[in-house]
């Protein structure tokens, strides 16, 4: 924020403003909308449905139970519907978790580069953040994690695929953090790109937890990827207990979760061949991207989310603006510090990748050819 009003705390006063969705030159809708991870193709047509169907009630405030989805979340995870909590985007479990577990005399860790929440919703708590530097493929760095573990620590964040990079924790990793967290500290698992992951081979972090740890938990997920569903605006955590539930229900407010959101959520769950096909495409529209970086020469993060990043070796900013000229949006890393290069492109469908890879060739002044891969 621009100055420092007397009646607004410092570290309210130093947060950042919020990304916004923006748009391509001039106002413009852009070509390509790569900057915010979001899926090109669209929700479930039987999300749609449930969303006309549920339209008709919107007079009436919705479940705070969140039912049928609650009950659907538990016979997939195996958790008592007791222990989800559903939020508008796992962006507010992760934020909750904060306010739970923080106060000016404690401290917070978690990955960097990673998603900003953590960081954010610490400095909003007022506690001390800890970051620790992820480990050269990408993925959490969970010895170092739990090195940086003292008296006063009271949250740690772990991502996986970590956002931004797009590295996985392996099970033997997920369940080292699992134990080292002493059970006086919560641990917050963030899988926000849990389908991904899982069709890439990746642990299911909710089944190594319910294993191996003693202390409190949570689990975020959302239907803003895999899903979706952004625009619906809904994430949930599978929780250690009731006890975690009802911390939460106590900082959030009222009737948070739309029903419309929860009726399309729960419709979603169930289209698994949509999903299916989504994952596909993501899969693809990887590779896409990474061949689009090696072939400008640049060694991409091997990610198995929904994005792919790279260091391009200069400042990332104009490189960007220069993108977004031409229709196209990525985004950088938004880390305080050491990051500048780094430049992240959302998986689009196989013409706006390409639209993408050309914008970065001409932003980079270079007439390098994409390989055949990356044409649409």
């Amino acid at each position: 924020m621009t100055g420092e009003p007397s009646w607004m705390p410092t570290r309210v006063a130093g947060l950042a403003p919020p990304m916004r969705a923006g748009g391509g030159a001039a106002g413009a809708p852009p070509r390509a909308r790569l900057h915010l991870n979001e899926c090109p193709w669209g929700p479930s047509p039987r999300a749609i449905a449930a969303a006309a169907e549920a339209a008709a009630g919107v007079n009436r405030y919705p479940s705070g139970e969140g039912e049928p989805l609650v009950s659907l979340l538990a016979a997939r995870t195996g958790v008592a519907p007791r222990r989800i909590v559903l939020a508008a985007g796992s962006d507010l479990i992760l934020h909750y978790a904060c306010m739970v577990a923080l106060d000016p005399s404690r401290s917070c860790i978690f990955p960097r580069p990673s998603f900003p929440r953590y960081r954010l919703s610490t400095a909003i708590a007022g506690a001390r953040a800890v970051p620790i530097e992820v480990s050269p493929d990408g993925a959490n760095d969970v010895p170092a994690m739990l090195a940086a573990i003292g008296p006063d620590t009271g949250l740690v964040f772990a991502c996986t695929p970590n956002g931004n990079t797009g590295g996985m924790l392996d099970e033997a990793a997920l369940a080292a953090l699992s134990r080292g967290v002493p059970e006086t500290v919560l641990l917050c698992v963030d899988e926000a790109y849990a389908e991904f992951s899982r069709a890439a081979g990746g642990p299911d972090a909710v089944a190594v937890l319910v294993r191996g740890r003693r202390g409190p938990w949570i689990v975020s997920r959302t239907f803003s990827k895999a899903y979706a569903l952004a625009g619906a605006r809904l994430g949930y955590g599978v929780c250690s207990g009731e006890d975690v539930v009802e911390a939460i229900g106590s900082v959030r407010p009222i009737f948070e979760v739309s029903a419309m959101s929860v009726a399309m959520a729960a419709a979603a769950l169930e289209d698994e061949a949509h999903l299916a096909r989504v994952i596909e495409g993501t899969r693809a529209g990887r590779e896409q991207l990474a061949a689009g970086f090696r072939a400008l020469g640049f060694a991409p993060w091997q990610s198995v989310a929904n994005f792919v990043s790279a260091d391009i070796g200069r400042p990332v900013e104009p490189v960007l603006a220069a993108m977004a000229a031409r229709g196209v949006l990525a985004r950088g890393f938004r880390e305080p510090a050491g990051y500048d290069t780094a430049l992240r492109i959302s998986v689009g469908t196989t013409g706006e990748n390409a639209l993408a890879l050309e914008a970065l060739a001409a932003a980079l002044g270079t007439n390098a050819r994409m390989p055949e891969e990356t044409l649409p």
